[in-house]
């Protein structure tokens, strides 16, 4: 189906794009007018929802880049949280400051230690809201499960991307390697 419910919010959420991995790619991207992508005012808030996210390199971090014109010219930063549960039954839980970009231009990490073995993968969300807007500052909230060896890590943030004009692309890729297996699905959410 295209479209789904969206249970309580008086809309649905449509189905954009899925890009799938069948041979190792460096990134996924998604760019407003290119292949049946739509990111721009069409939609006020969009989902982003990465399925099983496999890397090459061992433990890299899983990237988010949004951009208008290119993917290095955003600035953002974010409040950023992980959680870690360990084989032997630890739960850590911080605010992890070293993943915030604090208004720089690389992309966003949103999720960490992602392992290569073979039950090994990184999956989550992203919700980006208002991306058509050509005012200064465009939000976004993530939340990501990452898997390896014997560690889960989950994590979440939410942030601004502060870009005058509006986004019209976003890259998924990680900070070492290709990515060898997964999924990334785009959707709009409609009000009406």
């Amino acid at each position: 189906s295209t479209s789904s419910n969206a249970t309580g919010l008086g809309g649905a959420w449509t189905l954009i794009k899925t890009q799938t991995v069948s041979s190792s790619v460096a990134a996924l991207d998604f760019i407003d007018g290119t292949s049946d992508v739509v990111l721009d005012d069409t939609y006020e808030t969009y989902l982003i929802v990465c399925c099983n996210m496999h890397p090459a390199n061992s433990a890299p971090e899983l990237r988010f880049h949004p951009g208008d014109g290119d993917f290095t010219d955003t600035k953002t930063s974010v409040q950023w949280i992980t959680r870690m549960s360990y084989s032997g039954g630890g739960v850590t839980v911080e605010v992890d400051g070293s993943n915030d970009l604090a208004q720089g231009t690389g992309g966003q990490t949103v999720g960490v230690n992602v392992g290569n073995g073979a039950t090994d993968s990184c999956s989550g969300h992203i919700y980006l809201h208002g991306p058509g807007e050509t005012d200064t500052w465009k939000s976004y909230l993530y939340d990501f499960v990452s898997v390896t060896a014997n560690e889960m890590e989950g994590c979440h943030g939410g942030g601004n991307i502060q870009q005058e004009g509006a986004i019209d692309r976003f890259r998924i890729d990680f900070s070492s390697g290709n990515i060898d297996a997964g999924s990334v699905s785009l959707y709009g959410f409609s009000d009406a």
